[in-house]
């Protein structure tokens, strides 16, 4: 019997398509690809697993932290379900 390591969701933020606000999108791994999940407006896109997402949505996170200098609205960012919107 092989037992599959069962991958948990991860939170990144991105920009909505579909309710334009920035906030924070849950990705839900299943097998080879995952539902992503905007927290805000519930919008959701079918996006590839693989072994190096975790390292791209680190990437983002890092880029985002380094935007709230330039965009300090993006630091009220806390939680699933946050947004913010730049007119």
């Amino acid at each position: 019997m092989i037992l599959e390591k069962k991958a948990k969701p991860v939170l990144h933020r991105q920009k909505c398509p579909g309710c334009g606000y920035y906030t924070f999108y849950r990705a839900e791994p299943t097998g080879e690809k995952a539902t992503d999940t905007c927290t805000a407006c519930g919008h959701q896109v079918e996006i590839a697993w693989h072994a190096d997402i975790k390292a791209i949505f680190n990437n983002s996170e890092k880029l985002f932290r380094d935007l709230e200098a330039v965009c300090p609205e993006l630091k009220e960012l806390q939680k699933p379900g946050d947004r913010v919107r730049f007119d």
